[in-house]
């Protein structure tokens, strides 16, 4: 038994097929998968839903279908999973190991498969390790199963971050299979070299873009972030190594590409013409993004490149739902997440098509496992269930544009800012990654809102800026700082985040 199949489908897991085959069918099966898992497993093996289960009386074998599963199973939030991390994490016990009463014993059909893979690994090791009984080795291979190895975290720059674990067979697995949507891309090729601009950190943006390029065989160039290559550096490697695919931040990629076009003008490149793909994530991909993106692209001598947008977060743990082309819908994997798109108002499914907030489940993986997740993430151009006309996948599909439900707003002076509105009317006067507006409380409790401004050499007039973003969102600067660029990369990524933060609200 390989690592890949140890918590899919070894275990009684039926394979989705993804061509070919009827979308409704699909969904059937897929939910089917979920049921199974939640039975079998989650209710076993994860403290905070056996507990959750039985504080609210929630019996499972009441439930037989989507209507009874949304209407029985609780959505869980963010604030429940940084509460309440280490009980989110799937942890079965092993007999004769230290118990656990918050959970159950490994059932008995997964200590025979486990056996059975020990032989198996013990040929293949050969005498190279120590001798040791075949009850030992299938307690590791039960580690490789449910033992956290990795554990990713946001920035925790709204407070305290989130947290999800991974197991050896979530890597090799789960993980890993995302890469495989990348072979539907039109310019993939198993050959086509990788560059990662995200910044290193314990973060999903670096791990997933990391580790799922290199478990695909994927030749890779990962630069770690401008405080260990310089954006200058990096285009310079990406130059001389001939880079084809690019992945990023929205905003990250957009700097990026104008740092080439000055390189370009100034001489010290030809241009970027091996670019064949640039795949942005993390942010959305605005018509403004998108514009500037495309501008550098064909001014770097890469007209052609494909643009395409990924959605990921740390609670999702999957190296992410990416277009397969331009404006084909993210795709998601039925395999291993089941989607339902919820309005917003009534928490009730919403109507096909319609705009929804969009809430999954967890499938076959180990770890941190969560069900009925509201990512509070708005998918304004709702969800299709068909075949995708440009790579013939038939899977859940989410188009954009997208948005947050409720972090697009702040409350400041007791007037509410639209965050989007802000952010784009300082990009009308400031270059991406040289501006932080932060906001916080005086000694008198009154909001102070101060701006921090990198100006590149460039003449900022002060009370330009304050009308501007008077006029914009009717918020008031009360002073103006400008600072090197050190200074203003230490104070965008000094965090650890892998998201600029542009906006600091206490």
């Amino acid at each position: 038994m390989s690592i890949q199949t140890l918590n899919t489908f070894a275990k009684g897991a039926q394979r989705i097929a993804c061509r070919s085959v009827d979308p409704a069918e699909q969904r059937s099966l897929s939910f089917q998968n979920l049921l199974r898992f939640l039975k079998e497993e989650i209710l076993r093996y994860s403290p905070y839903y056996r507990r959750k289960f039985a504080q609210l009386g929630i019996r499972l074998e009441a439930i037989s279908n989507e209507t009874e599963f949304a209407s029985v199973i609780p959505f869980t939030d963010k604030d429940e999973l940084r509460s309440h991390f280490p009980d989110f994490v799937l942890q079965p016990n092993w007999p004769g190991a230290e118990y656990n009463p918050a959970v159950e014993q490994i059932s008995s059909n997964h200590i025979k498969l486990y056996r059975e893979s020990a032989l198996r690994s013990a040929e293949m090791a050969g005498d190279i390790e120590p001798p040791v009984s075949t009850d030992e080795r299938a307690y590791r291979e039960f580690l490789y199963d449910w033992q956290p190895i990795l554990t990713t975290r946001t920035g925790g720059t709204t407070g305290t971050a989130a947290q999800s674990t991974y197991t050896l067979s979530d890597v090799h697995g789960p993980l890993r299979r995302a890469g495989l949507f990348h072979h539907n891309i039109k310019t993939w090729s198993p050959t086509q070299r990788f560059m990662s601009l995200l910044p290193a950190g314990e973060h999903l943006g670096f791990y997933g873009n990391f580790l799922v390029p290199l478990l695909n065989g994927q030749p890779l160039r990962p630069m770690f972030g401008g405080r260990v290559t310089s954006t200058e550096n990096q285009v310079l490697v990406a130059h001389r190594t001939k880079i084809q695919a690019l992945y990023g931040t929205s905003s990250y990629l957009v700097s990026w590409l104008d740092t080439a076009c000055t390189m370009l003008r100034a001489g010290q490149i030809d241009g970027l013409p091996s670019i064949e793909l640039v795949s942005a994530s993390a942010e959305a991909l605005s018509e403004g993004y998108a514009a500037n993106i495309r501008k550098s692209l064909a001014e770097l001598k890469a007209p052609n490149a494909r643009l395409i947008q990924g959605m990921s977060s740390t609670e999702l743990k999957s190296g992410g739902f990416r277009d397969c082309d331009e404006n084909s819908g993210l795709h998601v994997d039925p395999q291993h997440f089941f989607i339902e798109m919820i309005d917003p108002e009534t928490k009730l499914p919403a109507k096909p098509g319609a705009p929804a907030v969009l809430v999954w489940s967890h499938i076959d993986w180990h770890g941190t496992v969560i069900l009925r997740y509201w990512s509070g993430d708005i998918i304004e151009g709702g969800v299709k269930f068909d075949e995708c006309p440009k790579c013939q996948l038939v899977v859940p599909r989410l188009f954009q544009p997208f948005r947050r439900l409720i972090s697009d707003f702040i409350k400041v002076k007791g007037a509410r800012v639209d965050l989007a509105e802000l952010r784009a009317a300082l990009e009308t006067m400031l270059e991406r990654d040289t501006y932080q507006i932060e906001v916080k409380i005086g000694d008198n409790g009154r909001h102070i809102v101060n701006a921090y401004v990198n100006a590149n050499g460039r003449d900022i007039p002060t009370d330009a800026l304050r009308d501007l973003v008077m006029t914009a969102v009717e918020l008031r600067l009360d002073a103006v700082h400008f600072c090197e660029s050190g200074e203003m990369q230490q104070r965008l990524y000094g965090a650890g985040g892998w998201k600029p933060r542009w906006l600091i609200n206490e």
